[in-house]
């Protein structure tokens, strides 16, 4: 349970050193744009300013509209890059959306001298600005990896070009000396189980914060879920939350279900921060100083009635009802599942790979909240990859990439990102393959572990 009385969040935003450039994330924005002619970017920056403005106008009047478009969300994170990166455009960084997007512009930055020596690149980058618009992360992901081999010193890297009519091709080519490898990329999203698992807990969360507006209660609910969510029904928690609300001070519950506490909001933190501060609404930092720490490993969502701050309507600047429900699933049944997921992204990769040279796959998870890669899930991912048929091709080894964007509530910590890599030998495999303790977010390997991380 969080240190519900923790003086240490308290902490204040800083008033100066804000004029700060992150010249990194504006070199990757710089050599993305200009992949695209002038004529043909230029209307979609500014259709992504626009629409932006537009929501923050009725985001002030409490309607959540969309920020930005989805079919072109590349230009979704340009934009919000270039507002993080540049103090003059900061005001409208939206940290909600912004906090994915900065470290993987500002590696990308990083990565430029590496990527602009590897053939092919350049292509795949323009590519993700002009076709793959709504879906640019699994072209970032692929930038990182080839940007990992060239930058651990593999003298040739290569995208391989598509060929149209012959079916989905292999990633990249990575040769030195008496060494020549395959690679393929797949970057994992939530799987349609772990969807609706999510959806399964926001519909929990929605009837909790339903009875805690209708009662005038605020509230805190804490769960962790053995069971696994969508087998526990949407009205799981209602009972929960209406023994709280007939009682007068916390009620705690464990069943086969789940374990966990619902009691009133402590509101004194909230309050003497809110004095100085404005806070966005349903923020990482709102929670940390609703119940005195923030776990980026849990899903959460949060409702309630407050007062937009003048010029800035994501944030808060008094907050008159508030609920707060916060889960995590530790069903070995779900991370059974999820593995299932994971096998079939790697059975897919490895069709795509060719059979003359001994191959790699790399798989990359965005863990977000309860999506995250716990331990449980990693021995059943090993043991998926224990008893994969590589068939005829050469696949020799899986590299599962985990990293985590924090929501940071750091007093100076803008941007951060925890990061593991776990390798998956296929079969009877020997070795670590052609990129052995790697990351993707530094330069240096990791430390061991279950995960290196």
């Amino acid at each position: 349970m969080p240190n519900l009385f923790n003086p240490d969040v308290l902490w204040l935003a800083q008033r100066h050193g804000q004029d700060w450039c992150d010249n990194a994330v504006l070199a990757a924005a710089d050599w993305l744009e200009g992949l695209v002619p002038s004529a043909d970017w230029q209307p979609r920056a500014a259709a992504v300013e626009a629409r932006f403005q537009a929501a923050k106008a009725e985001w002030a009047e409490g309607r959540r509209v969309p920020l930005f478009n989805p079919d072109d969300t590349i230009a979704w994170y340009l934009h919000q890059a270039r507002r993080y990166a540049d103090p003059g455009l900061r005001p409208d960084y939206f940290l909600p959306e912004g906090y994915r997007i900065a470290p993987l512009m500002r590696r990308i930055g990083q990565l430029l001298p590496d990527l602009r020596s590897i053939e092919g690149a350049e292509e795949r980058a323009a590519r993700l600005m002009t076709q793959n618009l709504s879906q640019p992360d699994d072209g970032i992901y692929e930038l990182l990896v080839a940007g990992a081999y060239r930058r651990r010193g593999w003298d040739k890297v290569s995208f391989v070009s598509e060929a149209p009519g012959l079916g989905k091709r292999h990633d990249l080519l990575i040769d030195r000396p008496r060494s020549h490898w395959a690679a393929e990329c797949k970057r994992a999203g939530r799987s349609g189980y772990a969807r609706e698992e999510r959806l399964a807990g926001e519909r929990m969360a929605d009837r909790a914060h339903a009875l805690s507006r209708a009662a005038g209660r605020p509230l805190v609910a804490m769960a962790r879920y053995k069971n696994e969510l969508h087998l526990l029904g949407d009205d799981y928690l209602v009972a929960k939350i209406e023994r709280f609300l007939d009682g007068d001070g916390p009620f705690e519950w464990d069943d086969e279900g789940a374990d966990g506490l619902v009691m009133d909001v402590l509101w004194e933190p909230l309050h003497r921060v809110l004095l100085h501060d404005d806070i966005y609404f349903g923020s990482s930092r709102m929670l940390e100083l609703l119940v005195g720490a923030y776990d980026p490993s849990i899903d959460f969502t949060m409702a309630g009635e407050w007062e937009p701050a003048e010029g800035r309507p994501l944030h808060a600047t008094q907050v008159d009802h508030v609920s707060l429900v916060a889960w995590r699933s530790v069903s070995d049944e779900a991370a059974r599942r999820k593995a299932m997921h994971f096998r079939g992204l790697v059975a897919r990769a490895a069709n795509q790979l060719p059979g003359d040279r001994p191959a790699v796959v790399h798989v990359g998870y965005e863990a977000i909240g309860g999506n995250s890669a716990d331990g449980r899930r990693h021995e059943f991912n090993r043991y998926q990859m224990r008893t994969f048929e590589a068939g005829s091709t050469r696949l020799r080894m899986v590299y599962g990439n985990y990293f985590m964007n924090e929501l940071v509530t750091a007093r100076n910590e803008s941007a951060a990102v925890v990061e593991t890599m776990a390798w998956y030998p296929i079969g009877g495999s020997r070795g670590q393959g052609p990129l052995p303790g790697h990351m993707l977010f530094m330069d240096e390997d990791g430390r061991p572990g279950s995960h290196l991380g």
